[in-house]
């Protein structure tokens, strides 16, 4: 038993280490130490519980995360070192798998304080139970945003006939006032249009 439990802690120090190694500086949600699936599985093992994690993975993949629970509490017990790559061994199988779900690679395991401010504030308003402060908070961050490039390019468009440069430098003011209202409007339509069609799948079924 001792040698099976040496053998699957080098397993997962080599898995562990691969992953580490592969930590980027990207902003990360599924995959940050602190998001969303680690956290629940930090609790599932200190649960003994395997089934809150089962909803992060598509039901085919359910038996190899069970396996994977199974040995890391097990090996987990020598606690150390043993204890810390059992755990990341789990947390990257288990972000590996459900970002397969979703078609997306999977890069390691990111650290703790990278996640996008607005993603922390969209589940601290799922936790809390309501969303007029995350929308009070986006209003007033788009108000800020377009407020600034309206009034830039309202500035610089009363100089724009003075001379060449002061044209161009009203036209850089207005691309950016612009080009920024057609990506909020872009995003918004996007999430509308997916929203929609979501509802339509479920509504076919």
């Amino acid at each position: 038993m001792k040698q099976v439990i040496r053998n699957t802690v080098y397993t997962m120090a080599l898995a562990a280490g691969i992953n580490f190694g592969l930590i980027g500086t990207a902003a990360a949600h599924c995959d940050s130490i602190d998001g969303p699936v680690i956290s629940e599985a930090k609790q599932a093992l200190a649960s003994g519980d395997v089934t809150p994690l089962l909803k992060w993975v598509p039901t085919d993949d359910e038996a190899q995360i069970r396996t994977v629970f199974d040995k890391t509490r097990q090996v987990r017990k020598q606690g150390g070192d043993a204890q810390t790559i059992a755990d990341h061994y789990l947390f990257a199988t288990l972000v590996k798998v459900h970002r397969a779900s979703e078609g997306a690679p999977f890069t390691g395991i990111k650290p703790a304080g990278g996640i996008d401010p607005a993603v922390m504030a969209a589940d601290k308003a799922l936790l809390e139970g309501g969303i007029d402060g995350l929308i009070a908070r986006i209003n007033a961050k788009f108000e800020q945003n377009v407020r600034a490039r309206f009034n830039a390019a309202m500035e610089t468009r009363s100089h724009a006939d003075e001379s060449v440069a002061r044209g161009r430098e009203f036209v850089n003011r207005y691309v950016q006032y612009v080009h920024y209202i057609e990506g909020v409007h872009a995003a918004i339509s996007a999430g509308a249009d997916h929203a929609h069609s979501g509802a339509a799948a479920e509504h076919a079924h």
